[in-house]
């Protein structure tokens, strides 16, 4: 079930994020690597986009409702964009807050935040925790909710290494 909906949080990454003319992309998958998946999407524009995409395998407090969280890396060559990290959780977050990255409960990132999603400061700090991703085992975001509540999820980094591979191949 949970990869069901995996493939379909890619299909709406691609028709509402990446893809003004939807119904003109072409979407590959590149393959499943445990707890990753890796696409290539050719827009209409013919421009490349590569990403990897993960859901959470758990979230806090239960007492709420989540949405429905992800989190990817993209490669979009084109504009000279590599190791794009985005944390979606489908709800605003707190206005100017920031999300803290933490992997294996030692190496912390913090993100900037607008609407339901969260990135990076800069390609210094996408690289670091791309890196930081590729020698861990799992990792935990960390945020504020526009109504206050603090929300954490775990995400597993089992298949990164090789999901990067994959869309780092694909797009050069």
């Amino acid at each position: 079930m949970k990869r069901i909906f995996c493939l379909f949080i890619c299909a709406l990454i691609g028709v509402g994020v990446m893809a003004p003319s939807a119904f003109a992309d072409n979407r590959q998958l590149l393959g499943t690597y445990r707890d990753w998946d890796a696409f290539k999407l050719k827009k209409s524009n013919g421009e490349k986009v590569c990403y990897m995409i993960s859901i959470p395998k758990s979230a806090s407090p239960k007492s709420l409702k989540h949405g429905n969280p992800f989190l990817t890396v993209s490669h979009k060559p084109a504009r000279k964009i590599k190791n794009e990290v985005n944390f979606v959780v489908g709800y605003n977050f707190k206005k100017n807050s920031r999300v803290t990255m933490t992997v294996d409960k030692k190496r912390k990132f913090r993100l900037f935040t607008e609407g339901d999603g969260a990135w990076g400061d800069d390609v210094k700090a996408d690289n670091a925790m791309t890196q930081a991703m590729k020698r861990g085992s799992n990792l935990v975001m960390r945020g504020l909710s526009g109504r206050g509540n603090n929300t954490s999820y775990r995400f597993s980094l089992s298949g990164f290494t090789a999901a990067h591979n994959a869309i780092t191949k694909a797009c050069r």
